[in-house]
C-alpha cells in the first residue's frame, strides 16, 4: 500500500525536523505586574500608566485595553514593544491590522478572553502573522477557584501541552500567595529547559511536508475511493480549513475498511491500526506549519464532526441492519446509556472542552506522574478494538456495533491528537503510546478476569451477543 510506504517517510522526517523546531519555538516568557525577587520576567504596564512608567520601557510589555485606551494606539506602537490587546477599538479591524503591520508591532492576545474576538480578526488580517504571540492567564476572578499548586500546574501544562509563549501573572484581588506562585512557575519551568528571556513566536514552516502529507491522503483515500480522493485534494491544498477535517474523516474510513479486511492477527492489527493513525495524524499536523495556525489564529475545523462520524456510522448502520429484531428492556437500557456516553463523548471533544472537576484532578494527577496524560476514551476504545479484530469485525445482534464502534474511537482519537497545530509533536506522540499501552494492559486484565471468572459476555435473547457466526461454528 502506498499511504504506508508515505506515511513511513513523513515519520521518518518530519518527527526529528518538528523535534527541533518546538525546541525553538515551545518556551515561554514570564510577565509580571510587579517584580518578583528571584525571578527574570517582565513587567507589565497599561497604557494609562505609560507615562508615569516610562523608565522601565526598557524591560516591558504594554497592556491595552482598546475599549478605554484605543487613542493611545498612535504613541505606543512607535515606541516597538510588545503588547497585549483586548476590547474592541472605533478602527475596523483591517484598519488595526493596517497599523499594527505598519510599525511591525509584536502583538499578544490572551487565550479565552471573553472580549477577545475582534482582537483575533484583527491578527487574522494582518499580513505579518509572525508577529503575533499567544498569551495565558489567571482571570482575577479564577484565583478562589485555585491553590497554588493547582495553578502552578495550570500555566505549566498551558507551556509543555500548548505551546503558550507568554504566561502573564495578574495580582489577585485575595489572600493568594502570589510571589510563591510566580516562583514555583518558574522554578518548574526552568527544569524543564522552557524558559526564555524575550517573547518569540513560531515563524517559519516547511512546504515539503505539505507535499509529503497532501500525497499520504491522496493514496490512503484512494484505498478507499479515487474518485473521493480527487473531490478532497483540491480542498486539501486550497482550502484546508474544509479540506484538512475532510481528509481526516475520510483517512478514518479508509484505515478502519483496509485493515478491517487485513488485520486478523490481533497484535499485527492493533500495531496497524495505531501506526497508519498516527501517520494521518502526522500528515494533518505538518499541514498546519503556517503561522496563522502556529499562532494560534487559525484552528482544525470540525473537531467534533470529526470524532463522532466514523464511530457513529459503524454504529448506526450495525443497529438499523438488525432493527427488526424486537427490543428488550435491556437493549433499550444499554440504548439509552450509550446515548449519555456519547452526549459526554461529544461534550468533552473539540477546542474548548467540558471538563468536570473530578477529571481534572485525575488530570493532574497523571500530568504529574507522566508528563502527559493518556486519553482515557482510547483506554476503553483499544480492549474493544482487540474484540473486533479477534471477531473478524462480525457481529450479531442489534447491539454488537457497540464493540465495532468504540473500538474504532481509537482511529479517530489518535489522529485528533495530532490535530492541534501548537502543540509540542512529543507530548502527541508519547500521549497516543501510552494510551495504546495502557489500553492493551487494560484488554490483557479484562482477558485474565474472563479467563478466570468464565466468559463474562454472555449470548442471551435481546442482549449483546459478541460471539460472531464463525466463532460459534
Amino acid at each position: 500500500m502506498l499511504a504506508a510506504l508515505m506515511g513511513i517517510i513523513i515519520a521518518i522526517l518530519y518527527i526529528p525536523w518538528r523535534f527541533r523546531f518546538d525546541e525553538v519555538y515551545a518556551k515561554t516568557t514570564l510577565v509580571t505586574e510587579s517584580a518578583v525577587e528571584g525571578v527574570d520576567s517582565l513587567t507589565l504596564i497599561s497604557a494609562k500608566d505609560l507615562k508615569s512608567r516610562s523608565s522601565e520601557l526598557g524591560v516591558s510589555v504594554i497592556f491595552i485595553d482598546l475599549k478605554d485606551h484605543w487613542s493611545l494606539l498612535p504613541e505606543i506602537l512607535p515606541l516597538q514593544r510588545p503588547i497585549i490587546l483586548t476590547g474592541i477599538s472605533p478602527y475596523t479591524a483591517a484598519q488595526l491590522a493596517e497599523m499594527l503591520d505598519s510599525h511591525s508591532t509584536y502583538t499578544g492576545y490572551m487565550e479565552f478572553d471573553e472580549r477577545g474576538e475582534y482582537v483575533k480578526e484583527v491578527l487574522k488580517l494582518r499580513r505579518e502573522k509572525t508577529l503575533v504571540f499567544r498569551v495565558h492567564n489567571l482571570k482575577k476572578k479564577e484565583y478562589p477557584n485555585y491553590d497554588v499548586k493547582a495553578a502552578v500546574v495550570r500555566y505549566v501544562r498551558a507551556v509543555r501541552e500548548r505551546s503558550i509563549d507568554m504566561l502573564l501573572f495578574l495580582k489577585p484581588e485575595n489572600d493568594f500567595a502570589y510571589e510563591d506562585f510566580v516562583r514555583q512557575v518558574d522554578e518548574k519551568l526552568e527544569e524543564l529547559n522552557l524558559l526564555q528571556s524575550s517573547v518569540t513566536s513560531p515563524r517559519a514552516g516547511n512546504s515539503r511536508f505539505f507535499i509529503l502529507s497532501t500525497a499520504f491522503i491522496l493514496f490512503l483515500v484512494a484505498s478507499l475511493s479515487p474518485f473521493l480522493a480527487l473531490v478532497i485534494l483540491p480542498l486539501w491544498i486550497f482550502f484546508p480549513s474544509i479540506g484538512l477535517p475532510l481528509g481526516a474523516i475520510s483517512g478514518h474510513f479508509a484505515i478502519y475498511y483496509y485493515l478491517s479486511k487485513t488485520a486478523r492477527d490481533t497484535v499485527r492489527g492493533i500495531l496497524l491500526f495505531f501506526a497508519f493513525s498516527v501517520f494521518l495524524g502526522l500528515s494533518i499536523n505538518s499541514s498546519m506549519l503556517t503561522p496563522a495556525y502556529q499562532n494560534g489564529l487559525e484552528l482544525f475545523r470540525g473537531v467534533k464532526l470529526s470524532l463522532v462520524t466514523l464511530p457513529g456510522w459503524l454504529f448506526l448502520r450495525g443497529f438499523l441492519r438488525s432493527a427488526k429484531q424486537k427490543m428488550s428492556g435491556a437493549d433499550v437500557a444499554i440504548l439509552c446509556l450509550v446515548a449519555i456516553g456519547a452526549v459526554y463523548y461529544i461534550l468533552r471533544s473539540g477546542n474548548f472542552s467540558l471538563v468536570l472537576d473530578l477529571e481534572r484532578q485525575i488530570r493532574d494527577i497523571l500530568d504529574s506522574l507522566l508528563l502527559v496524560r493518556p486519553r482515557f476514551k482510547e483506554i476503553l476504545a483499544y480492549p474493544l478494538l482487540v474484540i473486533s479484530i479477534k471477531n473478524g469485525f462480525k457481529f450479531e445482534g442489534k447491539l454488537g456495533p457497540l464493540i465495532i464502534a468504540g473500538g474504532s474511537i481509537s482511529i479517530v482519537s489518535v489522529v485528533n491528537t495530532f490535530c492541534h497545530a501548537t502543540v509540542p509533536l512529543w507530548t502527541g506522540l508519547l500521549r497516543s503510546l501510552y494510551s495504546l499501552v495502557f489500553g492493551v494492559l487494560f484488554a490483557l486484565v479484562l482477558k485474565w478476569f474472563s479467563n478466570k471468572n468464565g466468559n463474562i459476555i454472555k449470548e442471551s435473547e435481546g442482549s449483546l451477543n459478541v460471539e460472531s457466526r464463525e466463532g460459534s461454528k
